[in-house]
């Protein structure tokens, strides 16, 4: 395969040429078989040339390379099939599963949308309305023949799960997660597969050529876009403005899709479609307000130079009349959808008075460092702020008994729990503590994790929360866990999780309006909400930044046209603000 673009793309620009087929004496014994990238040195392995990707050949794998056969749904498997020649599956011709009442119109929005030359479509239903089942089943009906999800990692197989369940048109899916992107680039002078991970992605992204023109693509968390400079956000962009063929059409899925205005900027197509107007291109960020201002955002800061939903009744009006309310896009609340309200509880702990001191002194330095003014981000990124992020995650060490109380006192209440954080550290001391504060109250001890450090064993350790074999998991993976009551089919052998009630206990620190949400999001799936309950020491500054943390999410919330969660989420914030300000500071 010698191209830059293969022809199972939809359009294919005039030099692609068919896809590679087995030579002449290349038979059944002479299969191209494309592994996975972890595949260790094995005789008859080499690396292809072309697509950079492990490949032996041979009429069948020998067993030790079975576990890194190509999935499906893979870009592996994809190569597989385009080396040997393979045409897609015909069409199934078998219904779907049955779609809620609600979620038919969804799909038929979407597809109208595709046929009226929209160059895309933002679906913003909230957390456990089955975006993903709507995405497929609309994606199905489209006259596309590749597809590509971009999603994260430990989602990745429920999406596989998914299309296998959903799709019933014989397109070819490729499932890949966000950092994997890059390997669907080539470069005419830089070998990518050759490279470090990190600096592959950075030259595709700077001027790497996608190897496949997709029909579609479908971009799941899709608020991992809010900063265009990202090495993602500008892989997404060169995918979708090929050298060569049509541009993809777009479908963007997110719970929490935006936080301020100017997080638009990944759904600036749809505005720009909407409005008559041109896109505004690779812009800096005043610039873009300055678009936004001309499609009649009034975007009305504070002091701090932050925008606030309150005190933009307007501009959450005009991304409701601009998305949702027109042909590209979507979003319900979820008393709209018949879903239940999120419940939230926050759980004041009280530390000794030298713990306190400690306590108060390293928010003291955080709040030096960063500023409670100071526009808040989705991610800490300059040193100093993540220095002093760090003293202050140091520092809820002292709260970790605590917490472990408030979780084991959810356990003996019939719940199970799930624990979100940030740090790994974190994790691991919680895990320690609740493990033993479970013990002591003769209560079933045993704790899991989900990390970064385990992704081999994330499934397995997520199947026994599910299952009712622990009652407790700490994780800090924010997004693409599912961990609610009575999911179907857990272990892919027919057993359902327990309809066991889950209680979300947030007691770490975090930042942003998105990351609160997706946090309470993991064990609320299916039409169902987790109690969550924020633990927080009373009297120091965690009090006011999380007040802060809340209002951001307030704003998530506003724009999601969920605005009774909203003035939920600003109420809560108001209770944190009017104590706080009832209270001295602790002393040093």
């Amino acid at each position: 395969m010698e191209t830059s673009s293969t022809s199972l793309a939809d359009g294919p620009h005039p030099s692609a040429a068919e896809p590679a087929r087995p030579s002449a004496g290349v038979g059944r014994s002479q299969q191209y078989h494309v592994l996975t990238t972890g595949c260790p040195p094995y005789p008859g392995v080499s690396r292809h040339p072309k697509w950079g990707l492990p490949l032996y050949r041979g009429r069948r794998l020998p067993p030790a390379l079975e576990g890194f056969a190509a999935a499906r749904h893979s870009w592996e498997r994809l190569v597989q099939d385009v080396l040997n020649g393979v045409p897609p599956a015909p069409d199934r011709h078998r219904q779907p599963p049955a779609l809620r009442d609600y979620q038919w119109p969804r799909v038929a929005k979407m597809q109208a949308a595709y046929a009226a030359g929209a160059p895309g479509f933002l679906l913003a239903d909230p957390t456990g309305s089955g975006k993903t089942a709507m995405a497929i089943t609309t994606v199905s009906g489209l006259p596309v023949k590749t597809v590509l999800v971009v999603t994260k990692l430990s989602v990745v197989p429920a999406w596989r799960a998914a299309i296998d369940l959903f799709a019933t048109s014989a397109q070819r899916w490729v499932v890949i997660n966000a950092e994997q992107l890059w390997r669907l680039f080539e470069h005419p002078w830089h070998p990518l597969a050759a490279l470090p991970a990190d600096e592959a992605a950075s030259i595709a992204a700077q001027s790497g050529l996608c190897r496949v023109d997709f029909g579609v693509v479908i971009t799941d968390e899709s608020h991992i876009l809010a900063d265009p400079t990202s090495i993602r956000s500008r892989l997404h962009a060169r995918i979708m403005r090929p050298a060569h063929g049509e541009r993809p059409w777009w479908l963007r899925l997110s719970a929490t899709p935006f936080t301020a205005p100017h997080e638009t900027r990944y759904v600036a197509d749809l505005l720009a479609h909407v409005t008559g107007a041109e896109e505004p291109g690779d812009v800096d960020r005043s610039d873009y307000l300055e678009w936004l201002r001309e499609r009649g955002f009034e975007l009305n800061i504070d002091a701090g130079g932050r925008w606030h939903h309150v005190d933009n009744a307007h501009d959450v009006g005009r991304v409701k009349e601009l998305l949702y309310d027109s042909a590209v896009g979507a979003s319900s609340s979820p008393q709209e959808l018949g879903l239940p309200d999120q419940v939230r509880e926050l759980r004041p702990v009280e530390l000794s008075p030298k713990d306190l001191r400690t306590y108060a002194k390293a928010w003291r330095e955080f709040r030096q460092a960063v500023g409670l003014a100071t526009d808040d981000q989705d991610e800490v990124r300059d040193d100093g702020r993540q220095a002093a992020l760090r003293r202050v995650q140091r520092a809820s060490f002292l709260k970790v008994p605590h917490v472990a109380g408030v979780v084991a006192d959810l356990v003996a209440s019939g719940y199970q729990v799930a624990v979100p954080t940030w740090y790994l550290e974190t994790v691991h001391a919680l895990c320690e503590h609740i493990a033993w504060e479970l013990k002591s109250r003769g209560l079933p001890d045993r704790v899991v994790d989900i990390t970064g450090e385990d992704v081999g064993l994330r499934e397995r350790k997520r199947r026994a929360f599910q299952l009712g074999r622990c009652r407790v998991i700490v994780f800090n993976a924010l997004e693409g866990i599912n961990l609610h009551a009575g999911e179907r089919n857990v272990d892919g052998e027919g057993h359902d999780a327990t309809s066991t009630p889950r209680a979300t206990v947030v007691a770490g620190v975090l930042t942003g309006g998105k990351r609160p949400l997706q946090a309470e999001g993991r064990a609320s799936r299916d039409g169902q909400h987790a109690l969550a309950v924020y633990v927080y020491v009373p009297g120091t500054t965690e009090e006011a930044w999380l007040a802060r943390m809340l209002r951001f999410a307030a704003n998530t919330q506003a724009l999601a046209q969920a605005s009774a969660d909203a003035r939920a989420l600003t109420e809560l914030a108001d209770q944190l603000d009017a104590h706080a300000g009832a209270l001295p500071e602790v002393p040093a």
